[in-house]
């Protein structure tokens, strides 16, 4: 599974990469335009604009990451994706397959059981 870091090289690889072919492509507009490009200047810009993304469809193309929710920080059993329950102590997380094991937990970190 690649790290987020590496996830954002590669975006800003790519990022970097479509604004060499815009260029490339505004460069060869104006060379059309010259020789009589059948397009209207506003037209070429609204065309550019339409192009671009916006930040939601960037992370929509970096793709969904499949994170493991990993085991109960309480009884070790898997959890499940749907039902998983998290709490934060002191800037950890902590994730629980059910309510109960959730109170297990508060009430160990208590000094109550």
């Amino acid at each position: 599974m690649a790290t987020k870091k590496a996830k954002t090289e590669k975006w800003i690889d790519k990022t970097e990469k479509d604004e060499r072919i815009r260029k490339k492509a505004r460069k060869e507009q104006e060379i059309e335009k010259e020789d009589g490009d059948i397009y209207e200047k506003e037209e070429v810009e609204k065309e550019l604009e339409d192009d671009e993304i916006s930040s939601g469809e960037a992370g929509f193309m970096e793709g969904y990451e499949d994170t493991e929710e990993g085991v109960c920080s309480t009884c070790g059993k898997d959890i499940d994706p749907e039902k998983v329950i998290e709490k934060e102590v002191n800037d950890k997380l902590f994730t629980f397959c059910s309510p109960k094991c959730a109170d297990i937990f508060d009430k160990r970190k208590a000094g109550l059981r």
